[in-house]
């Protein structure tokens, strides 16, 4: 179990902060690998509506049931909907905030979730308007974090083939993309990372033009179909 792996975790106090952040980030990725393949499970049991924004309800109700019900008290981090953001009108879907007065209400990361659907407009998964990747290239989300998340809700088809799918729209962005405001590099696409049950994790990485820098990209596709 996650518990029995690491020991007790106390809260940082403003003169305590010495832990690197990538450390908390890492510990945060480490929870959702281990409790987010309960969540297809979870999700029939109370489904309602297949739209995006009441899934990740439920998907951030599912995180913070797992740290109580596995009594993890060394686990000071709080899933939360719509975080906002310094810099931008633009919110992410989901936040997760370390537990101190010692910081300033900050997320450590953030997800964006979409939806895979017959009836969606799955290409806004990378580009467009309302597109995941290019928000977090953008600045538009996450401009002060270096490392984030997004989760996809398979509805339809298998996660292959949105998988495929969305490199194909990542290559035809290289391929195809005029706007001088933003770089879109071949080398970008998803790669494989692991696998859980009715899950699967990808990894990406994105150029930032606007802040000459790059921001890196964990992808949970949760099959919400079978």
């Amino acid at each position: 179990m996650l518990r029995d792996s690491l020991p007790p975790y106390q809260l940082p106090t403003p003169n305590d902060l010495s832990v690197p952040n990538n450390h908390e980030v890492e510990q945060i990725l480490l929870f959702v690998d281990n409790y987010v393949s309960e969540f297809p499970a979870y999700y029939k049991t109370i489904k309602d509506s297949d739209r995006e924004n009441r899934i990740s309800d439920f998907l951030v109700h599912h995180f913070q049931l797992c740290k109580i019900e596995s009594d993890q008290d060394y686990f000071p981090y709080d899933f939360r909907k719509n975080p906002t953001q310094e810099n931008s009108g633009k919110e992410t879907d989901i936040g997760v905030f370390v537990l101190t007065r010692g910081r300033k209400p900050s997320p450590l990361i953030e997800f964006e979730a979409k939806r895979f659907s017959e009836s969606s407009s799955n290409a806004q998964y990378v580009y467009g308007d309302r597109g995941g990747i290019e928000r977090f290239k953008r600045g538009h989300h996450s401009s002060h974090l270096k490392v984030c998340g997004m989760f996809a809700y398979v509805q339809s088809r298998t996660i292959n083939e949105w998988y495929v799918k969305v490199n194909e729209w990542l290559t035809n962005q290289f391929n195809t993309n005029t706007d001088s405001s933003i770089d879109w590099l071949k080398n970008e696409q998803l790669s494989k990372s692991n696998s859980f049950s009715l899950v699967e994790k990808y990894s990406s990485s994105h150029v930032r033009k606007q802040f000459g820098n790059s921001i890196f990209l964990w992808h949970y596709f949760i099959d919400l179909a079978s």
